[in-house]
């Protein structure tokens, strides 16, 4: 009971603290970076005297926080709150596995708790959609904008801690916690691509292509509207925490024919060979035009009446059909 007590004490202490710059030593560190990872990091076993060095991505745009894992030994985790673990930020020397005296902010501190995985949760951003369970501990404090790592120390808290313990090893891993956003990269092809020239909606809302276009994951609707140019209309899908390309080729307003014959077919477009234009996309005027399809000394003419914007295919099937009296 006695000892329990002078436990309690000791933990209630620790969260009274003020967070503050305080200088420490440890046995080892373990660096670990994070830097071009998308995925979970281990550190190895830590001793309970040692440290982890979490170095941040360099781009955080998706990034929400980090997560700390730690796979407990049965050996601490029977001796419940006897070994703590500290956070901290803006540490200096810069974290290297071979340097031991270190000073740092003190983000969040707690006993490690009787079970055999615990997760620290660190926020990066105020705003966030973290939320702890059961296996995981979500702190309050966040680390500076300018963080470059995290740092997470181990002590014994407790006195008559027995040798098998002291011996003892933590598991540690570290991932990032991502939004459930990702970027869209749009990419406007034309002869003249000024801003001025027309607008873009992403689901019916108005965009700036002056700034990075961050959307939340799944499908997009994205409609680009200009008197210069054809009303281009596309579906994108946005996937978590990636980089989604979209090129654009923007079309003049003036009309377009296409050509489809088969061969053997000349064509002529207002008196003008086009035949070798078959199967091509090419502008015309507007207004009317007369299209003449030649096959020998038979002829199929029409009359097109070509409209700003509007795109027109003329095709001309040749078929066979045998019927049976």
């Amino acid at each position: 009971m006695k000892i329990k007590k002078s436990i309690s004490i000791f933990t209630f202490s620790l969260f009274l603290l003020n967070i503050h710059a305080e200088s420490f030593r440890i046995r080892k560190a373990h660096v670990i970076s994070l830097k071009n990872e998308l995925t979970e990091v281990s550190a190895g076993e830590c001793n309970i005297y040692d440290a982890v060095a979490v170095y941040l991505p360099e781009d955080k745009t998706f990034i929400e926080g980090i997560e700390i894992k730690m796979v407990i030994p049965e050996s601490i985790a029977s001796w419940k709150n006897s070994v703590a673990a500290t956070v901290y930020d803006k540490i200096t020397p810069e974290p290297k596995s071979n340097q031991i005296d270190y000073s740092g902010t003190r983000l969040f501190v707690s006993t490690i708790p009787g079970k055999l995985s615990w997760v620290l949760q660190v926020p990066l951003k105020k705003e966030n959609s973290i939320k702890e369970n059961n296996y995981s501990t979500k702190i309050d404090n966040i680390p500076s904008s300018q963080a470059t790592n995290l740092f997470v120390k181990f002590q014994p808290v407790m006195k008559g801690i027995p040798e098998e313990v002291l011996n003892s090893n933590i598991t540690v891993s570290a991932r990032p916690i991502f939004s459930d956003k990702g970027r869209l990269e749009l990419n406007l092809i034309g002869e003249e691509t000024s801003s001025e020239n027309f607008s873009v909606f992403i689901d019916d809302s108005p965009v700036n292509l002056k700034k990075d276009i961050i959307l939340k994951t799944g499908m997009h609707n994205l409609s680009v509207i200009s008197e210069n140019y054809r009303n281009e209309m596309r579906t994108f899908v946005i996937d978590q925490a990636k980089t989604t390309k979209l090129d654009i080729v923007l079309r003049g307003v003036e009309p377009s024919l296409i050509l489809e014959a088969p061969e053997g077919v000349s064509i002529w477009l207002d008196d003008l060979d086009c035949t070798k234009q078959r199967g091509k996309e090419f502008i015309i005027t507007e207004g009317e035009h007369s299209l003449k399809f030649v096959i020998g000394s038979y002829e199929v003419v029409r009359n097109i009446s070509a409209i700003k914007g509007k795109t027109y295919k003329a095709s001309l099937d040749v078929d066979l059909s045998i019927s049976e009296n």
